[in-house]
């Protein structure tokens, strides 16, 4: 993807760090790697250490080397993540550039498209230095003697400079006539992330000032944006404006759709990527829900800041798609096991808990039952 305007600065940090995983899956050290693909040992490492952005080789010549890496056995997960890490480091590029409080809204990669759950990782990946999900599971070369680096991680000073650049993206992505509603949201979502809780005071302040909707008639798109608010504000430490908004914006089938596209969309089931958040009311075609049902099961847990969201979807999700529990004996087993613990517990809202019970009872009257492990 690339800017419209002026070059974008370029980042490899992400892309690097990739490509280094990468090699060792294959296996095989920088210079045997460089002799492969007819490069020297220093490009290798120039592309691995981020200091010879990947993100700025042309394009046909990334297309070669993806090829030829495929051909050498590289892991597939990984690679197939290339393109998703050289759009994580141009957000990083252009959200820590120090002229975002001038620089034209329209260029922000942000708001460009919207963002999957993998692209979002990779993100976090460089600001949090947490693992992404798709590769917390694939085998790592061991150690090499010395210090080494875990992951693409910014220095201290950049991790603060992004959620504060977060800030000033999202409010003037609100501010005017031509509002950016994608950019803002996406910005609120990320900001969301920032461990320090900071963002909560900023976030409340925001959402007061422009009023924002939590109660909705049918889908918009501010239904979107509110959204990603009040889920940022769960992660946050906050979860009852997340729970006011599941009580309150899903008035109809649109709401719904748009809830189960758009979670779809999020865990990749949906294979390409929406410019707009103009997809989500549509009908539920395109994905199966297994993925989606998969992502949702791991994630009810009580100390989960989306659990009261992830209870609902998976309410929403086997209520759109009634045999998806019998396809999916492994997953259905693990809802009923941690199904018993949230009930036990009094982390989840009175809706929540609802829609759980409903969930289990439907489950055991179809004869499908847990392991026993849930408590």
């Amino acid at each position: 993807m690339t800017g419209r305007g002026r070059s974008a600065p370029h980042r490899g940090e992400v892309t690097g760090y990739l490509f280094k995983l990468i090699r060792e899956s294959i296996p095989l050290t920088q210079e045997q790697l460089a002799v492969d693909l007819d490069v020297d040992r220093v490009t290798v490492q120039s592309w691995e250490s981020g200091r010879r952005p990947f993100t700025a080789v042309p394009l046909g010549h990334v297309i070669a080397v993806r090829h030829r890496l495929g051909r050498l056995g590289a892991n597939t997960v990984l690679l197939a993540a290339l393109d998703d890490a050289a759009e994580a480091d141009l957000i990083l590029a252009a959200v820590l550039e120090g002229q975002v409080d001038r620089c034209d809204i329209a260029e922000q990669p942000l708001g460009w498209s919207v963002l999957t759950h993998r692209l979002t990782d990779l993100i976090l990946w460089a600001v949090l230095g947490q693992t992404p999900t798709f590769a917390r599971e694939l085998p790592i070369a061991p150690p090499r003697r010395g210090p080494v680096a875990s992951g693409p991680t910014l220095t201290v000073d950049e991790q603060r400079a992004f959620f504060a650049h977060l800030h000033v993206l999202a409010d003037r992505a609100a501010a005017g006539r031509h509002r950016n509603v994608l950019l803002h949201r996406q910005a609120c979502f990320l900001a969301g992330m920032d461990p320090t809780k900071t963002a909560a005071g900023w976030l409340t302040q925001t959402t007061a000032r422009a009023r924002r909707v939590t109660t909705f008639s049918t889908w918009s798109p501010l239904w979107p944006d509110a959204r990603s608010v009040v889920t940022s504000l769960a992660n946050q430490g906050d979860p009852e404006p997340l729970r006011d908004f599941i009580a309150r914006a899903h008035p109809d089938d649109a709401c719904e759709r748009a809830a189960l596209n758009y979670s779809a969309y999020w865990v990749g089931e949906i294979p390409y990527r929406h410019r707009d958040d103009s997809f989500m009311p549509g009908t539920l075609a395109d994905w199966h829900g297994s993925v989606l049902l998969r992502h949702l099961v791991q994630r009810l847990e009580p100390g989960h800041p989306f659990v009261d969201l992830n209870i609902h979807n998976v309410w929403a999700l086997l209520a759109a798609r009634r045999g998806l529990a019998l396809d999916n004996p492994a997953a259905t087993r693990a809802l009923l096991d941690r199904s018993v613990p949230l009930l036990d517990s009094d982390r989840i809202s009175a809706q929540s808990r609802q829609e759980l019970t409903s969930i289990v009872y439907s489950l055991r009257a179809d004869g499908l039952t847990g392991t026993g492990t849930g408590r």
